[in-house]
């Protein structure tokens, strides 16, 4: 059985499930090669606008299994690992991968996301939790230190230093409610919702263009690092620059105009 499920759940929107619902969807480093495998195929994937990663189960991922995380592949079985490569970067890159996949991602995040599971959510561009959720920076409890898989760069960025700072250092655990007030996510709805509520904003946002959503993306994060506003400035002017010229984009702006035209 695969670590990871991946499938379209509707026109332009794929669903990447992570798929060890017996262990809360702990990482192993077989999930860790399968989770790759999934973001590379929907890289690939030129109809695809938008990614919803979620877990099976009751969780959406409790982390590094610490009962047994397996073996890391040869070097150069597996083309995220090559030679010189560790497993700790095999495990930390996915945060990366997440942030250089071109389609929007919303993390549904159902249950625990704690350690490795509350980066990968971190990683993700929008995320949604059930009532049930919970997320905590785990790492400082194992023994070794609070930082890891991305967490000391993302969370500082979405909460800011004293919030994550906290988190980090105590690993405590916040809830969805609490998780919603600091920042960590945007919405919270009743679990029983909480896919209808990521699909339909899936939905929303493939209705856009191709062009708009990847370009949109790539500024968003690119400019969290930006020195100046004059810097986030050239980086939008270039990107609207070159939306003008896409076909795509000429047409979706005739249609929105012909049909503001036609409601006026």
């Amino acid at each position: 059985m695969t670590t990871v499920e991946l499938g379209r759940v509707a026109a332009h929107i794929t669903a990447i499930r992570l798929n060890r619902p017996e262990r809360l969807n702990a990482i192993d480093f077989a999930l860790v090669a399968d989770l790759h495998d999934a973001l590379d195929a929907v890289a690939a994937d030129d109809d695809c606008k938008v990614v919803i990663l979620t877990g099976a189960g009751r969780g959406f991922c409790a982390g590094l299994d610490l009962k047994d995380y397996g073996s890391t592949p040869e070097p150069g079985a597996h083309r995220r690992f090559p030679a010189g490569q560790t497993g700790q970067n095999f495990l930390a890159s996915l945060t990366e991968h997440l942030r250089a996949t071109p389609q929007v991602v919303i993390a549904a995040v159902n249950g625990a996301a704690f350690g490795g599971g509350l980066s990968l959510a971190l990683a993700c561009d929008l995320r949604f939790a059930g009532r049930s959720a919970s997320f905590c920076s785990a790492f400082i409890r194992t023994g070794l230190t609070g930082t890891d898989a991305g967490v000391s760069y993302l969370l500082p960025r979405l909460i800011g230093a004293a919030r994550a700072f906290d988190m980090i250092l105590t690993g405590r655990t916040v809830d969805a409610e609490e998780a919603e007030r600091m920042g960590i996510i945007s919405r919270v709805v009743d679990d029983d919702r909480l896919w209808d509520e990521a699909l339909a904003t899936a939905t929303t946002l493939a209705g856009y263009t191709t062009f708009g959503l990847r370009n949109t993306k790539e500024v968003l994060w690119h400019n969290l690092d930006t020195p100046s506003m004059g810097a986030a400035i050239a980086l939008e002017n270039r990107n609207q620059d070159l939306a003008y010229r896409q076909a795509e984009v000429r047409a979706y702006m005739e249609s929105y105009a012909e049909h503001h035209r036609g409601g006026s």
